[in-house]
């Protein structure tokens, strides 16, 4: 893995307004690979919003050349999760084909994400019973899908949990292996967060990209 594992809090100057904005769009089911409601992609929806918030992550990354030396790839939604509907755990996985992952916070509740470590081989996360699940077609009380998560959290150990404050924003390696341990409790509000899935990340002049981890170990 290349990429840093940090947080920034206080990231938006007006979280209430980017709340606000939110709430006006339309959330769209699961398709089965994640729980709860996403947006449309939103470079689609409000290209603005999707470029400053785009720059703002990077620039936690590259302050010195976001403004003129940098160009990305990147997916960006709206998410929402009610934790009536999602009582269990989350899934320890990977967010494969991207660079690294930015999560905004955007609601209180006790949905931390968390990074882990492989202890042993994990059986893979995207299973029938998942899909058939985050797409309503079992209910949340199924045995098997119960299971399913017990054996996928026994394969990892935690290093790192970040709280689920409001305005919080964190980054991690699109290749750790992470997931939350609830998606909040049952008197809690929706789970809301602006989730960014970087894809692609270079300079302009097409000179090397120098990466975090890459440039401590030289020392």
């Amino acid at each position: 893995m290349i990429w840093p594992t940090f947080c920034i809090d206080n990231f938006f100057q007006n979280p209430n307004s980017v709340i606000d904005f939110a709430k006006k769009l339309k959330f769209i089911k699961s398709n089965g690979n994640f729980p709860g409601e996403r947006t449309d992609a939103l470079h689609i929806i409000n290209k603005d919003f999707f470029e400053q918030t785009t720059r703002k992550i990077v620039a936690c990354l590259y302050p010195n050349e976001v403004y003129n030396n940098i160009r990305w790839r990147a997916a960006q939604y709206f998410q929402k999760i009610n934790p009536k509907e999602h009582p269990d755990k989350g899934f320890v996985h990977q967010d494969l084909d991207t660079e690294f992952t930015s999560i905004v916070y955007l609601s209180d509740n006790n949905s931390n994400t968390c990074i882990y470590r492989r202890i042993k081989t994990p059986i893979p996360s995207h299973t029938v019973n998942k899909e058939k699940r985050y797409t309503g077609k079992i209910n949340k009380n199924d045995i098997k899908f119960k299971k399913d998560i017990e054996i996928n959290q026994s394969c990892f150990e935690k290093t790192i949990e970040f709280k689920s404050i409001k305005n919080r924003m964190i980054i991690f390696d699109g290749a750790a292996d992470h997931g939350v341990e609830n998606f909040g409790n049952k008197e809690d509000d929706e789970r809301l967060t602006l989730i960014t899935f970087f894809e692609s990340i270079s300079k302009v002049d097409n000179s090397p990209l120098k990466f975090h981890a890459n440039e401590c170990q030289r020392y």
